[in-house]
């Protein structure tokens, strides 16, 4: 266990919810700019899973991140289906292929989509060659996952050898996620309750793009889920800067995934 509380800043780098519509593809990216400025002005490092699809079609917007701001990369699945209906080793060998063939190197992290992990697969993650994963929301979500008893801080998975769980944050005691869009839903209340909750030492703060910037592709989802992902959205960035601020007021070191994994292992 590092002596320092960690704080790392993931963004899942993808398309704008997957319709099947070209008009609204990755839309959010209109608005890579205005996130590099955010994060720079919040002056910390990005750990960014990407889906493999979206690195092969905008290969330019990754490497833009790379390049303007400290940024790491690691894998958010190929295709981003939250289906299920693929089979996981060969989803995950075809996103190691476009990362290979862009980054010239094997990622070493991996986060499914939408926390959809199940416990046979960190054996396959394992002997793919991956050191780590971040899948896991150690919450509820009806219908999507039950981690409650999942722990807060890194572990390795039952089935796992020496891979190493970093989940996501999640605050201690009630289990909202420590992610942009629980804050956004929540509103100010939760962002509040931030600088006095109980909190993890290794804390991943998870981001999306589309949790920051309205886009038409926000109109087209079906309710609930609009309203959910329009609340708060014109106060997302404020919210995010006064978080960031928060968590580092309370003594957290900015660090990257990379550097959690190299701190347990």
């Amino acid at each position: 266990m590092p002596a320092n509380k960690l704080l790392c800043l993931t963004l899942d780098l993808e398309n704008d919810w997957y319709f099947n519509d070209p008009e609204l593809d990755h839309l959010v990216f209109d608005y890579l700019e205005d996130f590099l400025k955010l994060v720079g002005e919040v002056d910390i490092p990005l750990s960014a899973f990407v889906v493999g699809q979206t690195l092969e079609a905008y290969p330019e917007k990754v490497d833009r991140l790379g390049s303007v701001i400290d940024c790491e990369f690691h894998l958010h699945s190929y295709q981003h289906d939250l289906s299920k209906s693929y089979d996981f080793e060969t989803e995950v060998r075809h996103g190691m292929t476009a990362f290979r063939n862009h980054f010239n190197r094997d990622p070493i992290g991996y986060r499914a989509p939408q926390g959809n992990i199940e416990p046979h697969e960190f054996p396959i993650l394992e002997d793919l060659g991956f050191a780590f994963d971040s899948s896991i929301f150690p919450s509820y979500r009806p219908g999507k996952y039950c981690n409650l008893r999942a722990p807060l801080e890194p572990y390795t998975p039952e089935n796992a050898q020496s891979m190493l769980e970093i989940p996501f944050g999640a605050f201690r005691g009630i289990r909202i996620p420590l992610s942009h869009s629980y804050f956004k839903l929540f509103g100010r209340p939760l962002s509040s309750y931030l600088s006095v909750a109980p909190l993890p030492d290794v804390l991943v703060y998870n981001i999306h793009l589309h949790d920051l910037y309205r886009t038409a592709s926000h109109d087209e989802l079906d309710e609930p889920k609009r309203w959910i992902m329009k609340r708060n959205l014109d106060e997302a960035e404020s919210m995010f800067r006064t978080n960031i601020s928060t968590l580092l007021s309370r003594g957290y070191t900015p660090t990257t995934m990379t550097e959690v994994y190299d701190a347990f292992k």
